[in-house]
Parts: structure tokens; C-alpha cells; sequence
């Protein structure tokens, strides 16, 4: 298999973070890409020009993480990212976190466009909701990795590392503290130290 990635995206860290727990890592050769660029055999992958994208062994190309994800759990059924037994609690605590990461790129790629997007009507949504969704995972903790990894603790630590890693002029954990405890207790967990975002 093949993935298209880029070393900062938290939508490729979801897939990879399935990758490696899954042990696929050896099945899947990455290609990190520039999507602003518009490589063409990349648009050819995804005309939406976004990553991740997963070209299958039988050549099927699927862009979207959370469709990636979808693939994966039925390539390799274990560990599942959408547990059955308690799918609804688990997606409940994944959802903020996923809401909080949507936002954050979205300020990401706002800023690029207008340079006071941050304090515009959009851009201080955008901050409220990754706040907030932050603040809902401190309530309402996923499950360490160590205990089972799934779609609860790789959204929680995605959303988490991506805030903390492009949004530096605060400290987003202060007021936290189970939300930063349970960071902390993740440090070490070889997927999550595999995938950490860098430039």
C-alpha cells in the first residue's frame, strides 16, 4: 500500500497512529508531499489535494482519514478503532476532539488567506471550539493507549499534540490538569512517540 502524508497534518497522524497499532507499518510505504503544491500524481489521487491519501494493493484510492480508518479496521480487524462494545461512549469522546482539530486547521489554512483571520468572526469560533473541545476531553478522558488503543485516544492525542505544536502563544493544558496527566502518561507509547508532528 501506498499513503501520501506530510510530517504535520493530524488527519495523516490518525491513519498512521492505525498503521503502526495495527502493524502495518511494513505494508505501507509512505510519500510525504507538499499539498499546496498540486503534484499532479497526487491530484490524480485526490482531486481534493488533501492528505492523507491510501492507494490499496488492488489500486483503489481513498482519501479522508476517517474513510482511511474505515479500510484499515477491515484489513486488520485488530486492534479495532471503533470498539463494539462501547462504540457510542467511545465516539463520544473522540467527537470533541476531532471537532477541536478541525478548527485548528481550519485556522491553519484561514491565516493564509487573511491575515486577521485569527480575530475575525470565523477565526475566534474556530479558537472557542478547540478551547472547548479541550476542555470536554478533560471531563471526559479517553482510555490510555496501554489499555486499548482506539478512535477516543487518537483523536484525544492528535488534537492535543496539534494544538500545543502550531498554537504556541499559550499554554492550552493550564487549567487542565487530567487532560495534561493523561498526555503525560502517553509519553513513551511507540505509536504516539512514531507519529508526533514535526517540521
Amino acid at each position: 500500500m501506498h499513503l501520501y502524508i506530510n510530517t504535520t497534518s493530524p488527519f495523516v497522524r490518525l491513519v498512521r497512529l492505525a498503521i503502526e497499532e495495527k502493524g502495518l507499518s511494513d505494508k505501507v510505504k509512505t510519500e510525504i508531499v507538499d499539498p499546496w503544491a498540486d503534484p499532479k500524481a497526487f491530484l490524480a489521487a485526490n482531486p481534493a489535494g488533501r492528505v492523507p491519501v491510501l492507494t490499496t494493493d488492488d489500486g483503489h484510492q481513498i482519501a479522508e482519514a476517517q474513510l482511511i480508518l474505515r479500510y484499515l479496521d477491515q484489513i486488520a480487524p485488530e486492534p479495532t478503532i471503533f470498539p463494539a462494545e462501547d462504540l457510542a461512549a467511545t465516539l463520544a469522546i473522540a467527537a470533541p476532539a476531532l471537532g477541536a482539530t478541525e478548527a485548528a486547521t481550519a485556522v491553519i489554512i484561514g491565516r493564509k488567506s487573511s491575515e486577521a483571520f485569527d480575530t475575525d468572526m470565523v477565526g475566534s469560533k474556530r479558537y472557542r471550539t478547540m478551547a472547548d473541545g479541550l476542555a470536554r476531553l478533560d471531563a471526559n478522558l479517553p482510555r490510555d493507549f496501554s489499555d486499548r488503543p482506539d478512535i477516543a485516544n487518537f483523536a484525544a492525542v492528535t488534537a492535543v499534540d496539534y494544538i500545543v505544536f502550531r498554537f504556541t502563544d499559550r499554554d492550552w493544558l493550564a487549567g487542565l490538569p487530567s487532560l495534561k496527566a493523561w498526555r503525560e502518561r502517553q509519553k513513551g507509547h511507540p505509536s504516539v512517540e512514531a507519529t508526533m508532528p514535526y517540521i
